[in-house]
């Protein structure tokens, strides 16, 4: 492990509970004592050149500054043997980019975790152009002795998760800017309206639940109203257009039979009850008090639209 910040350690204190020997390399002295100090067994604080030798996988996290990486991943390079499985947890840059600073390049690949590293499940393989399929068996086996479940994605800007997190964000700053919503609102309203659907099902079944047709209206009332940044899909279009309106119609993104509809329908009611009563019970003991509390919206009122720089 390469990197013993926030992801780093998480990632690590992740795999040595797994039974694996990790060996973390931190240069900076404060952040390595915060690694001894959490004291996870298995887990060795170690040179860079000590931990790349004989190591069968290496897991980069360091800042996401592209430079630094570049320097880094030319380092690690040199040091580590050629069979040696080079991966980054990098959320954003160009797994091509990191594979051309090393030999071998079909021994690179992105294993992009996420926060908080031992409790969130996905793990993103990201494949780069030369990425082999063993490199991709590799870093999914490890994934997985993680109790992880790994999800291979191509090489592109900000992969999948953050291209969608990050759209939902920019989105919500848009509506704070535009004083439609404080944030405290644009929070609350997330976290109790289709917030818990997203922790029961993707986009793509929820919008077959819901109806394609329905989705499309909206999606074009959206573009008329807000703007350009609301684009229309012609993939959603085409769909409606041939009937594949989702569940109700046997037929959208996916195909479905009665028994598969009804079954599709009873798994997201009943976890999404499940989700909503474990959500509100911590928010009772966790979020009393603070600008994040449950019921702190109620009282906010939004702001003025900012003015346009001249």
């Amino acid at each position: 492990m390469v990197g013993g910040g926030l992801m780093g350690r998480g990632i690590s204190a992740a795999l040595a509970r797994a039974g694996l020997d990790v060996m973390i390399v931190e240069p900076d002295e404060a952040t390595a004592d915060l690694i001894r100090a959490e004291a996870v067994p298995g887990r060795h604080l170690v040179t860079l050149e000590d931990g790349l030798r004989g190591a069968d996988i290496v897991i980069e996290a360091i800042t996401e500054h592209p430079e630094a990486k570049r320097e880094l991943w030319r380092r690690m390079g040199g040091l580590a043997g050629p069979d040696t499985v080079l991966a980054s947890n990098t959320s954003s840059l160009s797994i091509d980019d990191l594979a051309a600073q090393v030999e071998h390049p079909e021994r690179v690949a992105g294993m992009h975790w996420f926060t908080p590293a031992e409790l969130i499940r996905c793990v993103e393989v990201v494949r780069g152009a030369s990425t082999s399929d063993d490199t991709v068996a590799a870093v999914f086996a490890l994934a997985r002795r993680a109790g992880k479940g790994p999800v291979t994605v191509a090489d592109s800007p900000g992969f999948i998760a953050n291209r969608l997190q990050f759209a939902l964000l920019a989105e919500a700053l848009r509506c704070v800017e535009e004083g439609v919503a404080t944030p405290a609102q644009v929070d609350e309203i997330v976290r109790t309206s289709f917030g818990p659907r997203l922790a029961v099902l993707g986009p793509f079944a929820n919008a077959d639940l819901g109806g394609l047709d329905v989705y499309a209206s909206i999606l074009r009332q959206l573009h008329d109203g807000v703007g350009a940044h609301y684009p229309a899909s012609g993939m959603l279009q085409e769909h409606v257009e041939h009937g594949r309106l989702g569940v109700k119609a046997g037929a959208g993104f996916a195909d479905y039979t009665p028994d598969s509809a009804a079954a599709l329908r009873a798994h997201r009611d009943g976890t999404l009850r499940a989700v909503i009563a474990l959500v509100s019970a911590q928010a009772k003991t966790g979020l009393d008090d603070g600008p994040w509390a449950s019921g702190a919206s109620d009282t906010a009122t939004s702001r003025q639209p900012r003015e346009s720089a001249p």
